[in-house]
């Protein structure tokens, strides 16, 4: 092993952000152009797009720079700690310190998974009153040990391999959930199809929840239900979902407006981001700031319940009100209607009961290969 500067091994590039109020800057850009905000709550190694994309105007009327494929990306602020892999080329705002690094020593892989693992370390190195931010200078005076860059490889080998796997199953998740899209379409938005339109809460219980006082620290300590908030859901990147940030106890649920919420509803925001969905395959809680849809019977299956909403997203926004924050109400939204035809339910809970077991296994083998890639970072690095 040999000590070295971050400074030695990489090259470190900072980003910028061109003057936000030029439309030219963003307008039909196609420069990538990522930001912290696009890592947060994402789940993948690489990064290939963010929310927005600069132009040649844009890009030329700042500091950013252009990042080749293979960059390591660190997020210097708001916070501290994103780690990702440049897809392809792309460029940051200012909100990271970005690592090329020099392949006759530093193998980048190598440099990811450390950073992932190190990120605490270098967070508490961050300086400032409005937000804490690691400098260009600290970073690059930060001492690092490396093995051999053949050690190096074979040190991570295990771990690449780990998510390899996880992003086969992400693409064919995406695949699985397209095509069950498809079929749901297929049934019930077919114009040649005679629908009965029956009103939502026809055939749906709509739950709202509640959150237990938090300076109450028995409603949360040692939490046995998973209690999910809007970001609990916009952060989930598949449709199925095992567990949210936090917790609350049986006191917390006994003593506030959540309520316990059955395996295989669909949890749905209904204020800030409106209509982002999600299945629940456990028993859960939420917050105030979610409808949970509850099939009242068997004549209406949840994935039904769950392309519904992804495909009525824009109809379930324009009801909403608010002046601070649109909400959705739940007067109101229980009037919305749903397509319904028993053959054509029948046949879509035969063709995609067995899709969704597939799928539901994969988002379980993903959660253990993550948990997996926790235990061999700790043990690697």
């Amino acid at each position: 092993m040999k000590k070295y500067c971050l400074k030695d091994v990489a090259d470190i590039y900072s980003g910028a952000t061109p003057l936000t109020k030029n439309k030219h800057f963003y307008e039909n850009g196609n420069i990538a152009w990522i930001t912290p905000k696009d890592l947060s709550g994402y789940a993948h190694k690489y990064i290939y797009s963010g929310q927005r994309s600069i132009t040649e105007e844009g890009f030329r009327s700042c500091a950013t720079n252009l990042l080749p494929k293979g960059t390591i990306l660190f997020s210097s602020r708001a916070p501290i700690g994103y780690v990702a892999i440049a897809g392809n080329e792309l460029c940051t705002n200012q909100g990271f310190k970005s690592f090329v690094c020099k392949e006759d020593v530093l193998f980048n892989q190598y440099l990811y998974y450390y950073l992932l693992k190190n990120k605490k370390k270098i967070e508490v190195l961050g300086n400032g009153s409005t937000f804490k931010e690691v400098s260009r200078k600290t970073l690059a005076n930060y001492e690092i040990e490396l093995p051999s860059l053949d050690d190096q490889k074979d040190i991570v080998k295990e771990l690449i391999m780990l998510d390899e796997k996880y992003e086969d199953n992400c693409n064919i998740l995406t695949n699985m959930e397209l095509l069950m899209e498809y079929l749901y379409c297929k049934f019930f938005e077919d114009s040649e199809r005679n629908y009965d339109i029956i009103p939502l809460a026809d055939f749906v219980e709509i739950i709202t929840g509640g959150t237990p006082s938090t300076k109450n620290d028995t409603y949360w300590n040692n939490g046995m239900y998973e209690w999910y908030t809007p970001a609990d859901v916009t952060t989930c990147d598949n449709m199925l979902t095992l567990s949210a940030k936090r917790k609350i106890s049986l006191s917390g649920l006994e003593n506030s407006g959540a309520k316990l919420i059955p395996a295989r509803s669909v949890i749905m925001t209904s204020r800030a981001t409106i209509g982002q969905a999600v299945i629940n395959l456990n028993e859960v809680t939420t917050n105030q700031g979610i409808f949970s849809l509850i099939p009242k019977d068997n004549r209406i299956p949840v994935l039904q319940i769950y392309f519904w909403v992804k495909r009525n997203k824009q109809l379930i926004s324009s009801i909403a009100n608010g002046s601070t924050f649109k909400e959705i109400y739940k007067k109101d939204f229980k009037k919305l209607s749903v397509n319904v035809q028993e053959n054509a339910q029948v046949v879509f809970r035969k063709n995609t009961e067995k899709l969704f077991d597939f799928y539901e296994s994969l988002v379980r083998e993903n959660i253990i290969i993550s948990e997996l890639r926790t235990k061999l970072l700790a043990t690697k690095f």
